[in-house]
């Protein structure tokens, strides 16, 4: 028997984290492997590929990186307690869990967007170079913002479904195949 098929949003919103992911991830691959041949065999390194890799390459697939693992259920978890609760507990440490994730999430998310405005107004560059950074500063709220409501929406699903099979669905993943 085959494994349920995702909703077409999901596949959807799956695509347009991922897809932009492994681009920059790719890129970031040529432009350091372009960069150490041409140090080792021109002894012509790329301009400022630190700052690249450092205020541009590395914060966006992180950044994507941690709502594609929260859409797709694939953070790490640590249950060794969680799987010693009674049952009928499971549901409610859930949500006060995913609720409190919720509320950390927004508060970096609120954070994130003063200091994007604040570096878009100051027109930030990468350290000492002339390599523009402020619009990276933007992806922080629109990540935690969308973390937000991954993890609000996690919190309603164990307070309607308490009595889901916590090895069945966790927040943001869908049921196993029977």
């Amino acid at each position: 028997m085959s494994a349920p098929s995702k909703p077409k949003g999901r596949r959807i919103a799956e695509l347009l984290i991922e897809v932009p992911a492994v681009v920059v991830m790719f890129m970031m691959m040529f432009h350091i492997t372009a960069n150490a041949l041409l140090r080792f065999f021109a002894n012509s390194p790329l301009p400022n590929t630190l700052e690249y890799v450092q205020y541009w390459y590395m914060p966006i697939v992180a950044l994507l990186g941690f709502v594609a693992a929260q859409l797709r259920g694939q953070h790490i978890a640590a249950d060794l307690v969680f799987r010693m609760l009674p049952r009928a507990a499971k549901p409610y440490v859930t949500a006060v869990g995913c609720a409190a994730s919720a509320l950390l999430a927004a508060g970096f998310a609120w954070y994130g967007w003063q200091e994007a405005v604040h570096a878009w107004e100051i027109t930030m560059t990468a350290g000492v170079s002339d390599v523009i950074s402020w619009p990276v500063y933007f992806l922080v709220p629109l990540a935690f913002a969308s973390l937000t409501v991954q993890f609000a929406w996690a919190t309603v699903r164990a307070i309607r479904h308490p009595d889901a099979d916590e090895d069945d669905e966790q927040p943001g993943t869908e049921p196993a195949a029977a």
